[in-house]
């Protein structure tokens, strides 16, 4: 169901548009969330995600005071609140010489700004604003994989996890997926790589607006690193080809996106209870092995190409000292999401399914993308729980 926030101090005014949104639904059970003050507005503004927020320009500041214009402080914090970056915006005030002198502004953010004593047109434009949420898909998490075979991984994920159907949005190849309650979409990129990895990414939380998007699926290691079949959660990523080259010597430039705190926190934790992982990978035989750790957290570095090749391995590894992974796409959805918003959860988990070098193959692809899905499914139940 929708997300409503009216902000209104007038109690008839309020009804009024309560009861538009209730005929336009036909729920009359329908739950908003009311801000009466400017100081309950920008609690709720910062602190929870709306579909639709519809709001006065005259408020009072605090409980017992004078309503007052406080238009200017609700466009810097609408355009300030990372939640609510999406949602529909609707004004409705009385006061025309208000409306007159902020309507540029209002418009310049997207807000509809209308006049509240010319009741059919604000009613109009109210349900016009309200076919724009009905159709407005959102989701709790978003999942991308870079191959059709990491997101196969997910129809073994066990326990209270749906692996649903196709369909098609806005041109991305999406699977619904249900895990513990919660609902989301499985993505697959249309090319491998961290350009598409990016533009996926930001596609998916404009259209979707999950709160957490992750990554699925299978990496290279470093030989003497980590073994083959650990799962490698990234913090920090980065991109190994970003630099200056001069002549015959290149310089990395070494832009980091890093694992918010509180992710790495609660995924330390999900490894912790279980180091070698064996209740994911018990019927893997594969990757069912007496490890000390079968997951870590550790960095992992980025790249377009496909490497094959132990000496562009080792002129990689050299870039950091702990390096533990190579894929395609990470850095790519990383930086994504730290620009879209730093509200949004994000992390990647693949497991490694080979070392970069001249013996690459896919024996271990299949076992691999289900122990990424089943550590992944994990996560997302934990981190969203939390």
């Amino acid at each position: 169901m929708a997300e409503f926030l009216i902000i209104e101090d007038e109690a008839e005014k309020r009804s009024s548009i309560e009861n538009e949104i209730r005929a336009y639904f036909g729920d009359p059970g329908i739950q908003f969330c009311v801000a009466q003050t400017f100081a309950e507005a920008a609690k709720l503004i910062f602190e929870r995600r709306f579909d639709l927020i519809v709001t006065d320009l005259m408020l009072p500041r605090r409980k017992g005071d004078e309503p007052s214009d406080f238009s200017d402080n609700l466009l810097d914090f609408l355009s300030s609140s990372s939640l609510n970056s999406s949602a529909v915006v609707v004004a409705i005030s009385q006061f025309g010489d208000l409306i007159e002198r902020q309507a540029t502004s209002f418009k310049r953010l997207g807000i509809f700004l209308l006049d509240y004593n010319n009741q059919s047109d604000w009613r109009t434009c109210l349900k016009v604003c309200l076919q724009r949420v009905e159709h407005k898909q959102t989701v709790d998490f978003a999942i991308i994989c870079a191959l059709e075979e990491e997101r196969v991984g997910f129809r073994e994920v066990e326990g209270d996890a749906t692996f649903g159907e196709l369909s098609r949005y806005h041109g991305l190849d999406c699977r619904d997926i249900s895990i513990a309650g919660f609902n989301g979409i499985c993505v697959v990129q249309p090319r491998m790589g961290l350009v598409d990895a990016a533009a996926i990414c930001s596609q998916i939380l404009s259209l979707f607006r999950p709160r957490l998007i992750c990554m699925a699926g299978i990496c290279a290691g470093f030989e003497g690193e980590v073994e083959l079949g650990t799962l490698l959660v990234s913090d920090p990523s980065w991109e190994h080809q970003s630099g200056k080259w001069k002549g015959e010597d290149f310089k990395l430039s070494h832009y980091q996106e890093p694992l918010q705190n509180s992710v790495r926190t609660i995924l330390s934790q999900v490894i912790e209870e279980d180091p070698t992982c064996q209740s994911l990978t018990s019927d893997l035989p594969e990757l069912y092995r007496s490890l000390e750790r079968a997951a870590a957290i550790m960095p992992t570095v980025s790249g377009s190409a496909v490497i094959a090749s132990s000496d562009k391995a080792s002129e990689i590894r050299e870039q950091h000292r702990k390096v533990g992974g190579l894929d395609m796409e990470v850095y790519g959805l990383y930086r994504a999401a730290a620009i879209h918003s730093d509200s949004i959860s994000c992390f990647a988990a693949k497991t490694v399914v080979d070392l970069a070098n001249e013996a690459k193959g896919d024996d271990l692809h299949h076992a691999g993308a289900v122990f990424s899905a089943r550590f992944v499914a994990k996560a997302i139940h934990r981190i969203l729980s939390d």
